[in-house]
């Protein structure tokens, strides 16, 4: 009876011993995968200050790629010189696909008109995934007296001079295109540059300045909450949020200048790699909930990958060297903190 009752306590102790062992290595497993995962996660980099209307697009695909099994994604601002700071950190970065660059205009076309030497080339040191969306500017001014395009422009020249319009920044989208714009219809205002896009519609907003011409999933928020007006969008066609308001072609002053966003890793990123996160930024775009918050935002979808993409940027660099060149803009500060 005392041997068998041993050999029940002996028992007992293995199957106890069994489970602690299965569980550790149940735990260790669980750790190993968790590890992995975090291993796996991305960081992507901003090359705007927080709560501008890039960081916003960028954090909704940061949002859609962790649904996607990437593991966490981290959004990382680097605001400052027209985005070659950001552009400069994920080229130098291992080509893993753990480093990404939320890619912009300013990064990919505008830095290279006003810097002759930069950390990187905007075509060769990079990886392009996708160019996953396109938005026009939008003219906006305080809500008021001021009805049309043609009345703000009449009230403007009245100004002689003494009227102000705010951007991200000498050398940023903001600042060019309004520029462009005001020098076509004969113009001249003061720039007031401010540290990021919601600092900028925030001087419109409070009556330091008179005007802005900011992307139009930065503004459109004011808009449709009665804080700001808008008189006319840039590209070919009028918004879907915005039907009632005209594009400037059809005022009689094109400005086809829209902008872009897409996303690149360093240079020598596997095939398979790029092609997944193309195939999973897509996805996410696709997603009705996300397609409709798009609309709203007055963004459009594109899936330029590969070559194509790297056609847009090479156009990119050439336009904005001509435009920049045009306008007699010269200044050692960049800034397109959107």
């Amino acid at each position: 009876m005392r041997i068998k009752l041993q050999k029940n306590a002996l028992q007992n102790a293995a199957n106890r011993i069994g489970f602690v062992l299965v569980s550790a290595m149940t735990i260790l497993a669980n750790s190993q995968v968790a590890a992995e995962q975090k291993a796996s996660g991305i960081e992507l980099v901003v090359p705007t200050a927080a709560e501008g209307s890039t960081d916003q697009l960028a954090r909704l695909i940061a949002a859609g790629l962790a649904r996607k099994g990437f593991g966490d994604v981290n959004v990382h601002n680097m605001p400052g010189r027209s985005g070659t700071l950001a552009a400069s950190h994920v080229a130098a970065s291992a080509a893993d696909g753990r480093t990404l660059l939320v890619a912009t205009p300013s990064s990919h076309g505008i830095a290279s008109a006003f810097e002759s030497k930069m950390a990187y080339d905007p075509v060769t040191s990079f990886t392009p995934v996708i160019r996953f969306a396109a938005a026009p500017y939008v003219l906006v001014i305080k809500p008021g007296s001021i009805g049309t395009l043609a009345q703000f422009v009449d009230k403007a020249q009245s100004a002689q001079g003494q009227w102000h319009y705010s951007s991200t920044g000498i050398g940023g989208p903001h600042h060019l295109i309004a520029e462009l714009y005001f020098q076509s219809v004969g113009l001249s205002l003061r720039h007031v540059p401010a540290k990021g896009g919601a600092a900028a519609l925030e001087k419109l907003i409070d009556g330091s300045v008179e005007v802005m011409l900011p992307a139009a999933i930065l503004a459109l928020p004011r808009i449709q909450q009665g804080q700001l007006k808008a008189l006319a969008v840039t590209g070919n066609q009028r918004l879907k949020s915005l039907p009632e308001v005209p594009t400037f072609t059809e005022l009689g002053t094109p400005v086809h200048v829209v902008s872009w966003y897409g996303l690149m890793g360093p240079a020598g990123m596997p095939d398979a790699q790029t092609k997944r996160l193309a195939s999973a930024v897509q996805e996410i775009l696709g997603e009705p909930t996300l397609q409709a918050q798009l609309n709203d935002l007055g963004i459009d979808r594109t899936s330029d990958v590969g070559t194509a993409f790297l056609d847009v940027i090479a156009s990119e660099v050439t336009r904005w060297k001509a435009l920049v060149s045009s306008l007699g803009i010269r200044s050692p500060e960049m800034a397109a903190d959107k």
